[in-house]
């Protein structure tokens, strides 16, 4: 059998949650920059029939994409290691609400700002744009609202989960997109939509700043 292989991008809030999610369960792992080469990014797309990224490749061979899935799958197949997704019903059902809130923002982000950038230059974009920008602040507002009644470190009472890791994953995503702009079209393009981070979800990633798995997300 060989190593356990990660395919990722390093500066993606979904390869830095299918990051989060390997080592809270404590699972060594290859990193594999897809971008890296092209041979490398054509090697990962070919495992998986949406060609997406990141790509988790275990063991024994198997391939899987999509950081949810990815997610998901590494609790059922490590359902000894800590938990991803919660079993409890309560802690369960506000995990979902926030990683749910998470990709509803991120999605509009990526598709408007990257995937539908091209038709900018309709007249009817303005308003496109109004919309998907509104979208993605209700979801950001939404998610602040969450936080800032939290009565501990994290939604779930059994501690550190996907709902900390879809939200630190995307908080230090969109915030710096700003920096890398300058050398990076698409973040450029992404900034035009014109969203907020609030205050609260700013302030929950720095809760969580000290933890060797976030402080690595570079990595």
């Amino acid at each position: 059998m060989s190593r356990r292989r990660l395919y990722h991008f390093p500066q993606s809030p979904f390869s830095r949650r299918a990051r989060l999610a390997l080592a809270h369960k404590g699972l060594d792992v290859e990193l594999i920059d897809a971008r890296s080469s092209e041979e490398k990014l054509a090697e990962a797309r070919s495992l998986v029939p949406l060609k997406t990224v990141p790509v988790l490749v275990e063991p024994d061979g198997r391939a899987l994409g999509d950081s949810g899935a990815i997610a998901r799958w590494l609790d059922l197949a490590y359902p000894d290691a800590p938990r991803i997704f919660p079993l409890d019903a309560g802690d369960g059902r506000a995990v979902l609400e926030v990683t749910t809130l998470v990709d509803a923002a991120l999605d509009v982000v990526v598709n408007t700002g990257n995937r539908f950038f091209s038709l900018s230059d309709s007249p009817a974009w303005p308003t496109v744009r109004e919309e998907m920008r509104d979208r993605i602040q209700r979801a950001l507002d939404a998610l602040a609202a969450r936080v800032t009644k939290l009565d501990r470190a994290t939604f779930a009472a059994s501690g550190w989960s996907a709902a900390e890791i879809w939200l630190v994953t995307m908080v230090v995503w969109l915030q710096g997109l700003p920096a890398r702009a300058p050398s990076f079209p698409i973040a450029r393009q992404l900034l035009t939509i014109g969203w907020s981070v609030p205050g609260p979800l700013i302030e929950l990633v720095a809760r969580h700043s000290a933890r060797p798995d976030v402080r690595s997300l570079d990595g």
